[in-house]
């Protein structure tokens, strides 16, 4: 049996090593994955909520409009915690939405009725997918836990979105 003080010294060690700056998930400046996840992510919730305000307008399906307004609420909460998670990370976030996310919302921009309902839920569904895709990705291969806790959080209420704009898809054809 190991003397106490052998042990002592095993779990100083081993606590060492966990807590270490070195180690892969150690809460430390984030990776350039990271960065570009935190970006990617902020200007997709910009999207989320210019298309989600779009949606009370334009839409003619009282479903559409709720499921944009769904997504103005969900988004705004997740853009402001990424925002506080930037801030602490010194990462300077995206102001807009990306430039192919603007050109998709100029494009619904002109639709009305029916016919923006159809695209812009066909749009959520395509656009949730990859969002999907890509938290998922940061969970399993980003570096800095604190980033990786926040596409974790991310993650389910994308899932959530995704099922919401299937059902209302059914919906509006």
């Amino acid at each position: 049996m190991p003397s106490p003080k052998a042990v002592a010294v095993t779990v100083s060690v081993v606590a060492a090593a966990v807590l270490s700056p070195g180690t892969a998930l150690a809460a430390s400046s984030p990776s350039p994955q990271d960065i570009t996840w935190m970006k990617t992510s902020a200007a997709g919730d910009l999207f989320e909520i210019q298309g989600g305000r779009m949606a009370q307008t334009h839409a003619h399906s009282a479903a559409v409009k709720q499921f944009g307004a769904r997504l103005v609420a969900d988004h705004t909460k997740s853009l402001g915690s990424m925002k506080k998670l930037a801030a602490q990370m010194k990462v300077t976030l995206p102001t807009a939405p990306d430039s192919k996310e603007r050109a998709e919302l100029a494009r619904l921009s002109s639709l009305h009725g029916a016919a923006f309902d159809k695209q812009y839920v066909k749009t959520e569904i395509s656009d949730h997918k990859m969002d999907i895709s890509d938290a998922k990705k940061q969970i399993s291969t980003g570096s800095n836990r604190q980033v990786i806790n926040e596409a974790r959080k991310d993650l389910p209420v994308l899932q959530a979105h995704l099922k919401l704009a299937e059902q209302t898809q059914s919906k509006v054809g």
